[in-house]
């Protein structure tokens, strides 16, 4: 068997593996980035990218109360590469609780600085308004009726947007900040940077005594391989990175929690081409529910004639006015915690995720609000994610009988992002993000909690905070 050596592997190339691996490398280690997906091209139709770059081409689903997709990323770049592109920070708030609960291990200033540097690595700024589709137009209009004062531009990591609509399958431009081209590409010709794609993570046991590396297989273009480490970093995503860390652990896989989300359709009157534009351009947030964030979304139609929860002859006549529908969606932050186990391994996971009562009430209400707004700005009619009869209404008062408590988890036309807390720190990993000795984890899995925003910017951060943690202590010797 042949045997690959190197100062430090990375297992994964999203926000936490690109990351580290980049700084590693500019600080002197021999660093090999692993990823099981290939480099991602943009195609001209959605459902090759999401069987080319999505992972389990997008069958990845929690079992349940209600059945939640959750697509996340199997490319170069990981999710960050089929995500949005919105930057959010994580709430002071959630912060302060992190570094209470720490006992010393954590500092919320000390973490706000890497959200600083993120930001500016990224070239964070507000979705222009030359890129502005004209569902965020007619979302900015209905809100303002309301007089929802947080409705606005969302935050978004991108240089040379053109607003063509594909952020969450590929950038035509190559204009969103992925990973890959945040960290990765500035970083070609360092030779000590190998990466490595197409290849799989088997095994991984943890360095036994100083001087002695950590020991792992891998698997790629059918051949096995033996890896030596100093050090390894498990970036391979929250419902992957649980299945090597149970062997230290038996609270890995545990504490699931995601953003249960669903998006509306509307028809208006006037051409909408929600292909143009930036798709999650715009967001607002709502005093009455602070635990539901509201935030653009894009369907391109030969996924939306899989979505969208009409059949038949209805389904039909919306799709052929697909030109004339707006969409926009929302998210919660979820009380429920999953589970995830591995009965075929770390590539097809088994989750389980039930809704508490509590999570439902808010889908209810997040999808009476995005109609109110979407009527507010004077839609036709508009279509509710639910699978039952009643789901298309077609006046205002049509929505003033729709009861948000009535919904049931088996109606629920849902998805699931931003997947979290499965080696969280403090209860999986130390507050170093330390699983074993020389086997580190950094991805969505160590964000202890729901976040209620998009989380690539606090993995990122994290991202960096290990890295300095690992050059300041010596690769080898951390």
């Amino acid at each position: 068997m042949s045997v690959l050596r190197c100062d430090a592997a990375v297992i994964g190339s999203g926000a936490g593996g690109a990351c580290v691996a980049a700084r590693l490398a500019d600080a002197g280690a021999e660093v090999l980035l692993i990823e099981q997906g290939r480099r991602a091209f943009p195609r001209t139709d959605a459902m090759e990218v999401v069987s080319d770059c999505y992972a389990d081409a997008g069958f990845t689903t929690a079992a349940g109360n209600s059945l939640m997709p959750i697509p996340t990323g199997r490319t170069l770049g990981g999710t960050t590469t089929i995500n949005s592109g919105t930057c959010l920070s994580t709430p002071p708030g959630i912060l302060k609780k992190w570094e209470r609960a720490s006992r010393g291990g954590f500092s919320a200033a000390g973490f706000s600085i890497y959200l600083d540097e993120v930001r500016r690595l990224l070239r964070v700024k507000p979705a222009p308004e030359r890129t502005r589709s004209e569902s965020s137009r007619l979302i900015l209009k209905g809100a303002a009726r309301l007089g929802l004062d947080s409705a606005g531009a969302l935050d978004r990591c991108e240089d040379g947007c053109r607003g063509e609509g594909r952020c969450c399958f590929v950038c035509p431009s190559g204009g969103k900040m992925t990973s890959e081209k945040a960290f990765l590409e500035t970083r070609a010709d360092n030779p000590r940077l190998r990466i490595l794609t197409g290849a799989a993570l088997l095994s991984v046991s943890e360095r036994r005594r100083a001087g002695v590396p950590v020991r792992a297989v891998l698997r790629s273009q059918g051949k096995t391989f033996a890896l030596e480490c100093g050090i390894m970093v498990l970036s391979a995503g929250t419902l992957a990175s649980p299945y090597f860390v149970r062997r230290w652990s038996a609270e890995a896989g545990r504490g699931l929690s995601v953003h249960p989300a669903a998006k509306l359709f509307a028809e208006f009157e006037a051409s909408v081409r929600g292909w143009e534009g930036v798709p999650q351009g715009v967001g607002f947030e709502d005093s009455a529910d602070p635990d539901i964030r509201f935030e653009g979304v894009y369907t391109p139609p030969e996924l939306a004639a899989l979505t969208m929860p009409l059949e038949g002859l209805r389904l039909r006549e919306w799709m052929e006015r697909y030109d004339r529908v707006a969409t926009f969606g929302f998210m919660i932050r979820d009380e429920a915690r999953g589970r995830v186990r591995y009965p075929m391994g770390p590539s097809r996971p088994w989750i389980r995720y039930d809704m508490t009562p509590r999570d439902l009430r808010l889908m209810g209400s997040g999808m009476r609000r995005v109609a109110e707004v979407f009527f507010a700005a004077g839609a036709k009619r508009v279509v509710l994610p639910l699978n039952r009869a009643g789901n298309v209404l077609e006046s205002e008062a049509a929505l003033k009988a729709f009861d948000p408590d009535s919904v049931h988890p088996r109606d629920l036309q849902t998805m699931a992002f931003h997947p979290l807390g499965t080696c969280a720190i403090g209860r999986v990993v130390d507050y170093e993000l330390r699983a074993a000795p020389g086997v580190f984890v950094c991805d969505g899995s160590v964000v202890p909690e729901s976040l209620g925003v998009n989380p690539q910017m606090t993995i990122y951060a994290f991202a960096l905070r290990l890295a300095d943690y690992l050059i300041k202590g010596g690769v080898r010797d951390s």
